[in-house]
């Protein structure tokens, strides 16, 4: 099985039934049985609970259908499907397969393959370890703070009541990453993206080595863990780090 990206829609001579094509200048999608071609297009299917229109084209390549409905949830749970088998074919490491579709999109599919593949590359080297060990440390850190704990998390850290120049240090390097995604586009250099992530290790480190998150006044607890929550979802605008094995794991 293999997703083809192309700026044009498919021949029927370009692919196989076992394939799907990805038309990414008209944003449509297409799959085909022995005797038709089906063509995916119009609304996003990120919206599950309702439907989508099916063209159906004969081998020729005309039309021959219009209308047919078929529910979101099966197209999409469908494609999902196809993605994870296409993953697991080019030899990408089971844990990174479920880390790249949990938040499966079918408007990403080529970025998710490439995150998925840079990912598998380094995820052995100092690159992949200093990523995974320190996102595992917050985000442990942060489960246990929030177990039968009543704080509710508002995603509103005030760097005002900070004590530390760790604290400061940690609010910077989240600060910085934040800004480096929001200034890249479509053209995305992911082995980059995750040498800028793994480049945080030092202040996640400095700070858990030296700050009591625990704190006993409960503003500046509340904070740290709104400090680290922040560093959790900054992690994950690349991808769910949650599910990744760490190599102690």
């Amino acid at each position: 099985m293999a997703i083809k990206i192309k700026h044009r829609d498919p021949r029927s001579t370009d692919f196989s039934p076992k394939d799907i094509v990805v038309n990414v200048k008209e944003g449509t999608l297409f799959y085909k049985s022995d005797t038709s071609i089906f063509r995916i297009q119009g609304d996003d299917l990120n919206t599950l609970n309702t439907e989508v229109t099916h063209d159906f084209l004969n081998l020729s390549g005309s039309i021959i259908i219009t209308g047919s409905i078929t529910p979101k949830n099966d197209i999409f749970n469908f494609l999902k499907d196809r993605f994870r088998y296409y993953l697991k074919e080019k030899d990408i490491r089971f844990d990174i397969i479920e880390a790249s579709i949990s938040n499966f999109s079918t408007n990403k599919l080529f970025s998710s393959f490439e995150k998925a593949r840079c990912v598998n590359k380094i995820i052995n080297n100092q690159i992949g370890i200093d990523i995974t060990s320190s996102y595992k440390r917050a985000s442990n850190i942060l489960q246990s703070e929030m177990e039968n704990k009543e704080i509710e998390i508002t995603n509103s850290t005030d760097p005002g009541i900070f004590k530390s120049d760790y604290e400061k240090n940690l609010f910077k390097k989240i600060t910085d990453i934040k800004k480096y995604y929001s200034d890249i586009d479509n053209n995305e250099n992911f082995e980059e993206s995750l040498s800028v992530l793994a480049g945080a290790k030092k202040e996640v480190f400095e700070f858990f080595d030296n700050v009591k998150v625990n704190e006993d006044n409960e503003d500046l607890r509340k904070n740290r863990l709104e400090l680290i929550n922040m560093l959790c979802k900054t992690f994950q605008n690349f991808m769910n780090f949650q599910l990744l094995k760490a190599n102690n794991e």
